[in-house]
């Protein structure tokens, strides 16, 4: 019997999918057995529930730090979610450079070039992903 979900992390569930969509957030699901469910619930609480909905800062710009830190720590997976975290909130590809570009000079080099292969890999996934759902025809 799976345990019962708290509200915050209910509240976070909302702002993920937000932020994310909801194909990344339903595959995070499906893809968790109970042992990764334990992981998938304390994100969606503290992650998404306490911090990303928190209104000091808006999601574009939470998106843009979430950015800069992961390809500063060099995290390509997490580079390439973020990269398409930061198209769906706004963010050009100019200005995902020119992020990537500060993480040159605070976190180096090869954290940097590391990020713009991800993120040009991401760049092209996200632009196929946006055309293919323009030809989906929508139900009525």
């Amino acid at each position: 019997m799976a345990a019962k979900r708290s509200a915050l992390a209910r509240k976070g569930e909302i702002v993920r999918r937000k932020v994310h969509g909801d194909a990344h957030v339903e595959r995070r699901y499906r893809e968790a057995d109970d042992f990764l469910k334990m992981f998938e619930d304390v994100t969606d609480e503290f992650c998404w529930g306490t911090v990303w909905a928190r209104p000091g800062l808006n999601h574009k710009t939470r998106a843009a730090l979430s950015l800069a830190a992961t390809a500063a720590q060099s995290q390509a997976g997490a580079v390439k979610l973020h990269v398409k975290t930061c198209l769906r909130t706004g963010w050009t590809k100019r200005e995902i450079g020119e992020i990537l570009l500060h993480v040159y000079v605070y976190a180096g080099v090869y954290a940097s070039l590391s990020a713009f292969a991800t993120a040009h890999e991401a760049i092209k996934e996200y632009e196929a992903d946006q055309r293919a759902a323009r030809k989906v025809p929508r139900r009525r």
